[in-house]
């Protein structure tokens, strides 16, 4: 999957990969993933299908966690105009994922530098 460039895409795909569930399922990569070649350098590319997938989990095809859900709705509307109620999908995530979509956030606002860190109990962010 290949976003560089675009702040949003970039913040999308990162925080699926560090999620580690979707782009392992093949029920997801069949259903919402897209194979290429890059046109000036003929490397081969992945794209997503945001809102295909988000309809898919709706429809109870491709079913997961409320976190998974969460975390690709996010990703989703990080990358295009799926809309999400944000204090909604992230009221269930744990420390790890919350983390991970703080992060998407602050890539996608183009503060690629920094990290959020979670030390015992209070939370911050900084440069990394």
């Amino acid at each position: 999957m290949w976003a560089r460039g675009l702040l949003g895409a970039e913040a999308a795909v990162e925080l699926l990969i560090g999620h580690r569930v979707w782009p392992s399922r093949g029920d997801f990569v069949a259903v919402a993933v897209e194979f290429g070649r890059d046109g000036i350098t003929g490397r081969a590319m992945a794209s997503v299908d945001w809102q295909t997938a988000v309809e898919a989990v709706d429809a109870g095809e491709l079913p997961c966690s409320s976190s998974e859900a969460w975390v690709l709705r996010i990703a989703a509307s990080l990358a295009t105009h799926v809309s999400v109620v944000l204090g909604r999908a992230v009221s269930g995530l744990d420390e790890r994922n919350s983390v991970a979509v703080a992060e998407a956030v602050l890539h996608a606002t183009g503060l690629t530098g920094h990290a959020v860190q979670v030390t015992s109990g209070s939370q911050g962010w900084g440069k990394r």
